[in-house]
C-alpha cells in the first residue's frame, strides 16, 4: 500500500506544481466601466468590464473582479476591436518613388509571389497606422500583372517574431489598366484557373501549357498552385473592379468557375447590388472617394455603402492609400452619415474582414477571441477622435510615431 499512496502524493504534488505554474505564468487585465463595441450581434455594451487573460477576452460583464487582475477604471471611454486594414502595403512599402523601399512587387512571379518574408515590422509606416487604430493589415503585393500575388495577415505589434498572424490567405488579380481589352483579361483569367488543375502538390505538372495559355504568358509551377488554391475554394480571388458592367462579369465568371469571389473597389456597386448580394460576393470599399479617378467608376456616389447593405451585401471598408490606411475609419463616418447604420460600419471595419478573410479569434470583442482592442476618446468613427491605447493580443503597445517624438521634441524647446 505504501507504493500507492507514495505515488498518489506524487499526482497530488504535480497537481499542485501544475496549478501554481499556472496561477504565475497567466497575466490579467480588467477594464472596468467602458462602453465596448463589440462588432458583433450585441452591438454596443454601456458600462461593462473586460476581463483579458493570456492575451484572451475571457469574460464581458457588469461587475467583473479577479484577486490576480490589473484593474483599470475607463470611466465610461471607448472599447472596440482593433482596426483590421483589408488590403495594403503596410509592412512592404515605405516611400513609393524610392524603388529600393519597395517589397510590393515582382517580375519573376505572378500569383505565386508570397511577401512573408519582405515584411518589415519596424516599418515607419506601422506606429504611424496603429495610432489611428489599425491593429492589423492584410498585406497584399501590388505587382502589375494579371495576378499580383498573395496576401498575409500581419500585426502592427512591430515584433520581428510574432508579426506573421496568417499566410497566403487570398490571391488579387487585376483586370482593369494596361493595353490589353477587359474581355481578354477575363478569358485568361479562365485559362489560368483551367491550367491551374494540372499541377500537383509536389510541383509535377501533367501536360503543357502551351495548350492553355498564349505562349507570351509565363507562369511558374509555384504560380500554378497559388491559382489552384482559388479553384479549390481553398483562398478567394480579390479582383479590383469598380464598374457595374464589369462587376456583372465577374459575378458570372465567379459562378462558372465556382470561386470564392471578392469585388475591391466597387464604386458602382449600388447599381448591381442585388446580384451581388444573391451570389453573396463582399465588397471593399473606399467610402472617403466620391469623385470618380477613372471612366471605369463614372456612377460613384457617397451613398453606395447604404444601397449596397440595404440589398445585403457584406461590407469591408478599407482606406485609398497604405501609408493612411487609418483614414478606413474616416470613410466609415462618412458612409454613416449617408445611412450606413454605425454598428456596420464599424463591423466593416472589423469582423466582417475576420469572417470573409477567415481570421480566426479576431475582428471583435467575443469570449475566446485574442484581445486586439483599442481604447478611444470617443466615438472611432469621428475625426475628431483619437485613440488612447492599443492591445494587441492583450499587451499594451506603444503607439507613438516618429512624427509625434518629433512634435513633442520641438515644440517644447
Amino acid at each position: 500500500g505504501g507504493g500507492q499512496t507514495m505515488n498518489s502524493n506524487k499526482i497530488i504534488i504535480s497537481l499542485l506544481f501544475l496549478i501554481i505554474s499556472s496561477l504565475s505564468l497567466s497575466e490579467e487585465l480588467i477594464f472596468k466601466n467602458a462602453k465596448i463595441h463589440t462588432a458583433t450581434d450585441r452591438g454596443t455594451l454601456e458600462n461593462t468590464d473586460l476581463l483579458i487573460r493570456d492575451g484572451k477576452i475571457i469574460r464581458i460583464g457588469k461587475n467583473l473582479t479577479s484577486s490576480r487582475a490589473k484593474v483599470k477604471d475607463l470611466k465610461g471611454k471607448v472599447i472596440s476591436p482593433g482596426l483590421i486594414a483589408p488590403l495594403s502595403q503596410l509592412g512592404i512599402i515605405e516611400i513609393e518613388l524610392v524603388p529600393e523601399t519597395r517589397d510590393d512587387r515582382s517580375d519573376i512571379y505572378s500569383a505565386g509571389l508570397s511577401i512573408d518574408s519582405a515584411f518589415n515590422p519596424s516599418s515607419t509606416l506601422i506606429p504611424y497606422n496603429l495610432n489611428g487604430g489599425i491593429t492589423l493589415s492584410l498585406t497584399s503585393p501590388s505587382s502589375s500583372g494579371l495576378f499580383s500575388g498573395l496576401t498575409s495577415v500581419f500585426s502592427l505589434s512591430g515584433s520581428l517574431e510574432d508579426s506573421l498572424i496568417s499566410s497566403n490567405i487570398a490571391l488579387s488579380a487585376n483586370i482593369n489598366g494596361g493595353e490589353d481589352s477587359l474581355a481578354a483579361k477575363i478569358q485568361l483569367l479562365e485559362d489560368s484557373l483551367d491550367l491551374s488543375k494540372l499541377v500537383e502538390p509536389d510541383f509535377s505538372f501533367n501536360g503543357g501549357s502551351d495548350l492553355f495559355v498564349p505562349e507570351d504568358v509565363n507562369y511558374s509551377i509555384r504560380d500554378l498552385l497559388a491559382i489552384k488554391r482559388v479553384m479549390s475554394k481553398e483562398i478567394p480571388l480579390v479582383v479590383r473592379a469598380n464598374r457595374a458592367s464589369d462587376i456583372l462579369t465577374l459575378i458570372k465568371f465567379a459562378q462558372r468557375k465556382d470561386i470564392n469571389l471578392i469585388i475591391n473597389g466597387a464604386e458602382e456597386g449600388w447599381r448591381v447590388s442585388e446580384q451581388l448580394a444573391k451570389a453573396k460576393i463582399p465588397v471593399i470599399l473606399r467610402p472617403i472617394d466620391n469623385i470618380p479617378n477613372s471612366f471605369n467608376e463614372l456612377g460613384s456616389r457617397l451613398d453606395n455603402a447604404y444601397l449596397l447593405h440595404q440589398s445585403g451585401v457584406k461590407i469591408l471598408i478599407s482606406s485609398h492609400e497604405t501609408h493612411n490606411s487609418y483614414l478606413s475609419r474616416q470613410g466609415a463616418g462618412i458612409a454613416v452619415s449617408y445611412g450606413l447604420p454605425w454598428e456596420e460600419a464599424l463591423k466593416g471595419l472589423t469582423s466582417n474582414i475576420a469572417d470573409v478573410f477567415k481570421i480566426s479569434k479576431r475582428g471583435s470583442i467575443k469570449l475566446g477571441h485574442i484581445a486586439d482592442i483599442v481604447i478611444w476618446s470617443g466615438d472611432p468613427l469621428e475625426v475628431t477622435t483619437f485613440v488612447e491605447e492599443v492591445y494587441i493580443a492583450g499587451k499594451r503597445i506603444p503607439t507613438k510615431s516618429r512624427s509625434m517624438r518629433l512634435k513633442d521634441r520641438y515644440i517644447d524647446n
